[in-house]
């Protein structure tokens, strides 16, 4: 699914715009949603899952205009999401909770339905406890049954909210290995603070502030951002002046500092950005 976002714009009474005339064209795949707190992901999440209607402004999947009852209908029937506070009910088993979730998406084919629901289940490494109480579940359990319910119906538009959020390590890469599998053959919004996400998975990038666009693009060309700009300092018994600290090193004699600024301390080595510094060099204008 092509999205199409056409002067997107959602007020609230007494705040600042959350989306302030918002124009991108997100194609097909796995695509990163960043920005600070407050920068307008969810607002626009909420808008594309029709939770919430835009003040001014127009969406298009494939054309379809999202402002017509018929075409939400429609697209609502290949949507899946999953906020980042799921809360199913605690008494159902997994299996309970998608066979109620498939019957919301209008699956009327009870085997269909269970068979589906099965079927995702084990995708998603619950098929052990498929038939226990959701409530004993662990939060990495209880996340992997919210990415299973957002796929009852094969949806292929999929818009997931921090899905790695309070994650170990191990259920972190679970995570990102699905998603990655996910977008193979369907597009999938991935909102998240966490930077190493996007680029392990989402081949294309889109960063919002203070509800505007400020790139839209290949993740490679936002990490580029920081090309000649993403240094390495001697070890230091302070942090230097006028640039960005990405991340800090202890040493016997100091600390080392990777920065992103255009005036590096004398001894710097320039190094290869990563995602992070080009996120950093975007926001901080370098």
């Amino acid at each position: 699914m092509f999205i199409t976002i056409d002067h997107l714009t959602k007020d609230f009474r007494g705040r600042p715009a959350a989306l302030n005339d918002l124009t991108v064209d997100l194609p097909q795949g796995m695509i990163g949603l960043v920005g600070p707190n407050g920068a307008g992901k969810t607002t626009l999440m909420r808008i594309l899952t029709g939770i919430i209607q835009p003040t001014k402004g127009k969406i298009f999947v494939d054309g379809q205009d999202l402002s017509s009852p018929g075409n939400k209908r429609l697209v609502k029937r290949n949507l899946g999401y999953l906020p980042q506070n799921i809360t199913p009910y605690d008494n159902l088993s997994p299996l309970e909770f998608l066979d109620y979730i498939g019957i919301l998406k209008m699956i009327d084919n009870k085997h269909v339905r269970q068979q589906q629901a099965h079927t995702l289940l084990e995708q998603v490494g619950l098929e052990d406890v498929m038939n226990q109480p959701i409530g004993g579940l662990s939060g990495g359990m209880t996340r992997r049954v919210g990415i299973a319910q957002a796929l009852m119906g094969d949806p292929q538009l999929l818009v997931v909210d921090e899905p790695t959020a309070g994650l170990d390590p191990e259920e972190r890469m679970r995570f990102r290995t699905l998603l990655a599998q996910l977008g193979q053959n369907r597009t999938v919004i991935l909102s998240t603070h966490i930077l190493d996400d996007v680029a392990q998975t989402c081949p294309w990038v889109c960063v919002l502030r203070s509800g505007r666009k400020q790139y839209d693009g290949p993740t490679q060309g936002l990490i580029h951002e920081a090309a000649g700009h993403t240094w390495v300092t001697p070890p230091m018994t302070a942090p230097p002046n006028n640039a960005t600290i990405i991340n800090a090193e202890p040493t016997p004699n100091g600390t080392r500092y990777r920065i992103v600024t255009d005036t590096p301390p004398t001894g710097s080595v320039e190094t290869a950005p990563n995602l992070e510094d080009g996120y950093m060099a975007l926001a901080n204008e370098y």
